[in-house]
C-alpha cells in the first residue's frame, strides 16, 4: 500500500476593490499557516496595505461573515479617509477555512 502525500495547502484570501460592475484593484494574500480569526484585522491590514488603501473598520458581522461565508464585503462609510471605490470585498479563495467535522469521512 503505497503511502499518499498531500501538499500542505494554506489559505488564501482574495480582495478586491470594486467601482460599478468593475473590479479596479485586487491582491491575492497567502496566510502563513492555518487562518486564525483572531488575527483577522492583521491579515486585513497586510492586504490593505499592499493594495495601497486605507484599512477599514472591522465588525463583528464581517468576522462573522467571513468565517461563516467565506465572504466579507466592506463599505466607503467603514473607512475612516476618503475611498475611491463603492466595495472592498476578501474571500477565501482555497475552499472553507473551517476544519472538516471528526465525523467527516474522506474516503466515503
Amino acid at each position: 500500500m503505497a503511502k499518499e502525500i498531500k501538499a500542505k495547502v494554506f489559505p488564501r484570501i482574495w480582495a478586491k476593490t470594486t467601482r460599478g460592475d468593475k473590479i479596479t484593484r485586487d491582491y491575492m494574500y497567502t496566510l502563513d499557516g492555518a487562518f486564525d480569526e483572531d488575527r483577522l484585522f492583521e491579515y486585513i491590514c497586510d492586504i490593505t496595505r499592499a493594495m495601497d488603501i486605507p484599512t477599514p473598520i472591522i465588525l463583528s458581522s464581517h468576522k462573522y461573515n467571513f468565517v461563516h461565508f467565506n465572504i466579507a464585503r466592506f463599505l466607503p462609510r467603514e473607512f475612516v479617509e476618503e475611498v475611491d471605490f463603492d466595495f472592498f470585498t476578501i474571500e477565501n479563495s482555497s475552499g472553507t477555512i473551517k476544519p472538516l467535522p471528526r465525523y467527516f469521512n474522506e474516503n466515503g
